[in-house]
């Protein structure tokens, strides 16, 4: 269902105004494929082949756009945004925005209530069963708008009361609660909840908490304490499991590796930034963001060091030093086979091999949240 708005320019013909000036043919994008990244800056997403280290198309998104949800199966991309009839001021309008991908234009709107939170990270938007668009709301009041991609309406909202994040899961999604605990909620074809599943408590938001972003496993969602605990969270039947913690960092034991050559000192490192950790099933890797000296309230410290996990043994097998004065602030690992390692810099993209740490290519000027184009792929 279109805003007022877009009915109101179509029907006097200005839909395409904005295009009038633009001289020559609007392209096509081809060769879309697991590799692709979308980059979030402002306002603009930029999207990005990460084989090649270009830029292939950008896309015109709200201030408060902080999460996208693509849907690559039917070439579409949602975001959601609020825009303010005077900038930053006057009435507010809330939609969640549709987007066809390959040409990189706005297609569609579907009006939402104005209680979307414009803040955090990717949890915050998720496509729920291919079906519904669901994004967090806190007013302070926690919940999520639900948007039915395939008639275009807002369907209805769902109280998810101290629980933030969208992590689509069977026919519903996982969200973490501040008692600790995660919950799954499911839903009906007609986007209605119809069960409810909590987990035991698995962390104190007092000593411990976890980020509210997490990342897809083959089988659940990985959640990082800021003490650099890691847990899976799956569905199991009529349970949700939480797995035993892996500890990304404990204290050093003294003990010379097998070339009898003394580790690094590490013990001060932490875990931080915006997009802090990355996780493969396929390849069993595990990417942290690390800076060294501080406590919990380092926690969105950007990475001066990126660690990589051989998550079969346990093992850290690569510690990459990012250079002088630059820093990362996310780290992704694209779907599929053979994996790419893609860090957001204060220098732009860096592309690396996940396996060696070696850097293959970058792309300058371009940094900001990021994802991968095809999501939850393992």
């Amino acid at each position: 269902m279109a805003t007022a708005l877009t009915a109101a320019l179509a029907a006097s013909g200005a839909v395409n105004a904005q295009w009038d000036s633009v001289v020559g043919e609007v392209g096509v994008i081809e060769g879309f494929d697991q590799h692709w990244v979308t980059v979030r800056r402002g306002d603009t997403v930029f999207l990005v082949d990460a084989d090649e280290g270009v830029i292939g198309g950008t896309l015109l998104v709200s201030s408060f756009s902080p999460a996208l949800a693509p849907r690559m199966n039917a070439g579409l991309l949602y975001a959601y945004g609020s825009y303010y009839s005077r900038g930053s001021l006057g009435e507010r309008t809330d939609v969640v925005q549709i987007y066809d991908v390959a040409s990189a234009t706005a297609i569609s709107e579907v009006e939402i209530p104005a209680r979307a939170a414009g803040i955090g990270h990717p949890g915050m938007m998720g496509l729920i069963n291919d079906r519904f668009a669901g994004v967090w709301n806190i007013t302070p009041a926690t919940s999520v708008s639900l948007v039915d991609v395939e008639s275009e309406t807002f369907v209805g909202e769902v109280s998810l009361p101290s629980c933030s994040g969208i992590y689509p899961e069977a026919q519903g999604w996982i969200s973490v609660c501040g008692d600790g605990t995660a919950q799954y909620i499911q839903l009906n074809a007609s986007g209605q909840e119809t069960r409810r599943i909590q987990s035991s408590s698995f962390f104190d938001v007092f000593t411990d908490p976890v980020y509210d972003y997490s990342v897809p496993a083959a089988d659940g969602w990985m959640f990082m304490s800021f003490e650099g605990l890691l847990r899976k969270v799956s569905l199991v039947g009529d349970t949700l499991q939480v797995s035993e913690p892996f500890d990304i960092n404990p204290e050093s034991d003294g003990i010379a590796d097998v070339n009898g050559v003394m580790p690094k000192p590490d013990d001060n490192w932490r875990i931080g930034s915006y997009q802090p950790f990355a996780y493969h099933d396929g390849e069993a890797l595990l990417v942290t963001l690390m800076h060294e000296g501080g406590g919990q309230e380092t926690f969105e410290k950007r990475g001066t060091e990126v660690w990589v996990y051989n998550m079969l043994t346990g093992n850290r097998g690569i510690r990459i030093e990012l250079g002088e004065d630059v820093t990362a602030r996310g780290v992704l690992l694209t779907p599929g086979a053979d994996p790419l390692m893609v860090l957001a810099t204060s220098d732009g993209l860096q592309v690396r091999d996940p396996r060696t740490g070696r850097l293959l290519r970058t792309v300058e000027n371009v940094s900001g949240t990021m994802q991968a184009l095809y999501e939850g792929l393992q």
